[in-house]
Order: C-alpha cells, then sequence, then structure tokens
C-alpha cells in the first residue's frame, strides 16, 4: 500500500511538474526556490553538479536530525524547514503543505519504519538529483531544479494549491 501510494504520489507530483516549469510568474514559493538552489549553486546561471547536490543534502540531514541519532523520525522530518511553511500559512495552505511533506517522508522512507535512515537519505537525495536532471548532462540547472527537484515540486504545487 506504501508503495502505490508513494508511486501514485510521483505521478500527480509529475503533473505538478508541468505547471511549475510552465510558470516563471515570481511568487515567494519560486523566490525561496531559487535561493535554495543559490545555496546549492553560487552562480545563478552556472549548475550543481551530483557532488554539490549531495554536499548540501548532507547539511539538511545534519539539521533535520535534531536528536542526532543518524535518523530523521516523521516528528523531525514535519518540524524541520527552510521557510516553505510560513509560506504556507501566507497562502492559507498549512494542510496541503503538511500533506505534501508527508508525501516526501514516505518516498524517502523506503522500508516504512517509520525514520528516514542515512543510507534512505543519501540513495534519495541521489535519485531525486538524476530525476529533476532531464537532459541526462549530470548536471542540475536552476530550471532543472526549479521543475524537477521532487521537494521543490511537492512544497510550491501544494503552495499554490496545484
Amino acid at each position: 500500500m506504501k508503495m502505490l501510494t508513494a508511486v501514485t504520489s510521483v505521478s500527480l507530483l509529475g503533473l505538478s511538474s508541468m505547471a511549475l516549469a510552465q510558470s516563471e510568474e515570481v511568487t515567494p514559493g519560486r523566490e525561496l526556490s531559487e535561493l535554495i538552489f543559490g545555496s546549492i549553486e553560487d552562480d545563478p546561471e552556472g549548475a550543481a553538479d551530483m557532488g554539490e547536490f549531495v554536499n548540501f543534502g548532507k547539511d539538511i540531514f545534519v539539521s533535520m536530525d535534531a536528536n542526532e541519532n543518524l535518523s530523521i523520525d516523521q516528528i523531525e522530518f514535519m518540524e524541520w524547514d527552510f521557510g516553505f511553511d510560513y509560506i504556507a500559512e501566507d497562502e492559507g495552505q498549512v494542510r496541503s503543505f503538511e500533506t505534501a511533506k508527508k508525501i516526501i517522508f514516505a518516498i524517502w522512507d523506503q522500508d516504512a519504519d517509520g525514520r528516514i535512515s542515512k543510507s534512505e537519505y543519501d540513495k534519495a537525495m541521489v535519485t531525486d538529483f538524476r530525476r529533476a536532471d532531464t537532459d541526462n548532462d549530470a548536471l542540475l540547472s536552476r530550471e532543472e531544479f526549479l521543475s524537477g527537484y521532487i521537494v521543490i515540486l511537492a512544497y510550491r504545487a501544494a503552495i499554490l494549491g496545484e
């Protein structure tokens, strides 16, 4: 059942990605997404390689792992955010945003034990990079990040009510 939910969620996110990819409208969610990409890649016209993306993810993992046990439970995951929660609140989309976070957690918690282990997280970062790298050049451009990184897709779609 969990796998079906995760697959369905990814399919739905794929549909939302088309709308998000076509939208160049400057929204708070897009602005935050661009700032996040800037934390990965300094050059706005540049592209992040797998190493930069994974290293950025390692820093995020450490900040999410509040009890420092090398895994993230759903409470830690739901409580950690880099700004989208405020945008969701301003847009009246808190429930949609929380649902999006639960979907991401379920996708990354591959063994469904209620925790995202370090190895599950590392694997998710690589998988998510490859999924977003639509031109398969081993680099993630700003646009690929904005229109293909699953976390950005889920959060922005939830905030936009898509």
